[in-house]
């Protein structure tokens, strides 16, 4: 054999043998996943965060053929298990259940990542904030507690969470939109002992999730007045948007299914498509409806304009509340 047809035969013979392994990593690809799932829960058991993600996996075991285990990583606000969920291997096995906490915590310079790091696989929940008062409170609709506001600047006692959370930046962003000034009384211990403050009266109202104040609206205990989001809840249909009483104000709460940036595309899309039918079978939505919890979907294309508009709206808040990271 001369020379040439050697080194032409050689050539065949690699090509054909590079094609082979292509081919390989496609059919293990299209057979993800052959082994249990994932889920990274940044908060403890027991919390929204952690019954969604249980809720969800429950629902998705079924279809993805695997186990889906749910493992806590709580700490540091939530940016403990985000940080782990970030560095865990990119190969479709580990995904992060994130709060919007994975877009606040980069601002406040609390981790040495941005939101924009991680790969968005799709948006499962979203919760608005909503201004909440006790039953018996002279304060009937969002106009009346903005006039006395306005009459008495700073002295409503205005309940919220920690500084640079979620619901303290609920409360600066309707004291923006709306024009007024009240005393913004911060816990630490989030939105439980804020509610339980409002229900003994000892704050005028709070800013949480119109679901963390649910029951006690059932039961007669609290009214909201407003809740800040484009559109009505269907589970309060009664209860206005801040933006149809003039306040534009939109912000909210929300979950979203994220990996490490470099998974590939097509384990993304298994993933996304498979959780979508999860979010779409009737025990999961019966779930979020009792509990709650507003299903939110976006696709990745979606979530990822969304967490870098997230980014642009709460960073003026955040610098507002003194802790944006210089």
């Amino acid at each position: 054999m001369s020379k040439r047809n050697l080194a032409l035969l050689l050539v065949a013979l690699f090509t054909l043998v590079v094609m082979s392994g292509c081919g390989g990593d496609k059919k293990q690809e299209a057979k993800f996943p052959t082994k249990p799932v994932t889920i990274i829960s940044p908060t403890a058991a027991g919390g929204g965060t952690d019954a969604i993600a249980r809720a969800l996996g429950k629902a998705t075991e079924p279809l993805f053929g695997q186990a889906v285990t749910i493992v806590n990583k709580p700490g540091a606000g939530n940016a403990l298990g985000l940080t782990e969920g970030l560095n865990a291997k990119p190969d479709g096995y580990t995904v992060t259940f994130a709060p919007v906490e994975v877009v606040l915590h980069p601002l406040m310079g609390n981790v040495p990542w941005k939101a924009t790091d991680f790969k968005p696989v799709m948006m499962v929940n979203l919760d608005a904030a909503a201004l909440s008062v006790p039953a018996e409170s002279p304060y009937k609709t969002l106009e009346d507690f903005i006039k006395a506001a306005k009459e008495k600047p700073g002295t409503l006692k205005v309940g919220a969470s920690a500084p640079g959370t979620i619901w303290h930046l609920a409360a600066l962003s309707l004291q923006d939109k709306a024009g007024i000034k009240t005393n913004i009384l911060p816990y630490a211990g989030g939105a439980a002992p804020a509610i339980t403050d409002l229900l003994g009266n000892h704050v005028d109202a709070i800013t949480v999730s119109a679901a963390e104040v649910a029951q006690h609206v059932k039961a007669g205990k609290v009214r909201i007045l407003a809740v800040m989001t484009p559109e009505r809840l269907p589970e309060f249909k009664d209860v206005p948007t801040a933006k149809e009483k003039g306040v534009a104000v939109e912000i909210a709460t929300w979950r979203a299914l994220l990996v490490p940036k470099q998974t590939p595309d097509a384990v993304v899309k298994v993933l996304h498509d498979t959780f979508k039918k999860g979010m779409e079978d009737p025990k999961f939505v019966e779930f979020m409806n009792k509990g709650g919890f507003g299903i939110g979907y976006k696709s990745a294309d979606e979530l990822s304009k969304y967490i870098v508009q997230q980014d642009a709206m709460f960073k003026p808040l955040i610098e507002q509340a003194g802790l944006l990271k210089k």
